[in-house]
């Protein structure tokens, strides 16, 4: 019997036994070899008011490592910002082995609760634009894939919550974009991208509002790292996990050393990538 019929038997009684009202089986679409983004099968059961009901779903989602689980978090993320999973729902989740490598399928169960939807993109809308937090993810995956001038670049930038972030940092360099006004440093202005990233060669972060206006590059971040724990992880990450822990905003990095994507927020990673 295939690993994945047979976790599609055992779901029956596991769910009866946790009390779940969902069932999501996550299966790898065929790959048309798109080297950004990569879609999945999912297929819902949800039991409500004795009332079972079944759906079918394509979800995609930023290409990862194969062996990477942050893809199904990824795609339980998008499903509920799609509507698909909803608030207070206990979900028991089935993968087979079309997810990656090093595992022939895998099984957990996850509640849709406050905790989990400060992961989710709906969770991000409510203090910054979504345009901005997508547009500095493309930067930054930008960055990861090409470095700049063939260097790889290591760099950070804090979203939101900008007053807080200033009063807890300090300039490493003269700050380039100051003095110039809004509507000319606005990280969404396609114009400014090749601007930013020449500056990502600088030390220190870019200190981005929620509504996309840079206030600053090359900026030190002030602020006591001992209150995160981030094994393996260097300073700059430490710093920005931290700062999004004592304030409001989100932290998007970029590692110099890996070419790695991540997101902080709250002080956790809620996010990582390495694009190829």
């Amino acid at each position: 019997m295939a690993i994945g019929d047979f976790l599609r038997r055992a779901a029956e009684e596991i769910t009866k036994a946790l009390q779940v009202n969902v069932i999501v089986f996550i299966t790898k679409a065929r790959d048309d070899g798109d080297p950004e983004k990569v879609r999945y099968r999912v297929r819902v059961i949800r039991e409500s008011e004795n009332e079972i009901r079944k759906q079918k779903h394509l979800i995609e989602i930023p290409r990862m490592p194969p062996s990477s689980v942050m893809q199904i978090r990824e795609i339980m993320i998008e499903a509920v910002n799609r509507g698909i999973l909803l608030k207070g729902d206990r979900v028991f989740c089935i993968t087979d082995e079309s997810l990656g490598v090093g595992f022939e399928g895998l099984i957990f169960v996850v509640t849709i609760d406050d905790r989990f939807l400060k992961f989710t993109e709906k969770d991000l809308k409510e203090s910054i634009e979504k345009n901005v937090f997508e547009t500095v993810l493309e930067i930054a995956r930008e960055l990861a894939r090409e470095g700049r001038e063939g260097k790889k670049v290591g760099t950070a930038f804090i979203i939101g919550d900008h007053e807080n972030v200033l009063k807890r940092s300090k300039q490493m360099v003269l700050n380039p974009f100051r003095g110039y006004p809004p509507e000319e440093r606005n990280i969404t202005d396609p114009k400014l991208k090749e601007t930013i990233k020449e500056f990502a060669q600088m030390d220190g972060v870019f200190i981005i509002d929620d509504e996309g206006c840079v206030h600053s590059a090359g900026a030190y971040l002030n602020v006591n790292t001992s209150i995160v724990d981030l094994p393996g992880l260097g300073a700059r990450h430490h710093a920005c996990a931290a700062i999004t822990k004592v304030t409001d905003a989100v932290a998007v990095t970029v590692s110099e050393s890996g070419g790695i994507v991540r997101v902080f927020r709250n002080g956790n990673l809620i996010m990582e990538e390495k694009p190829k």
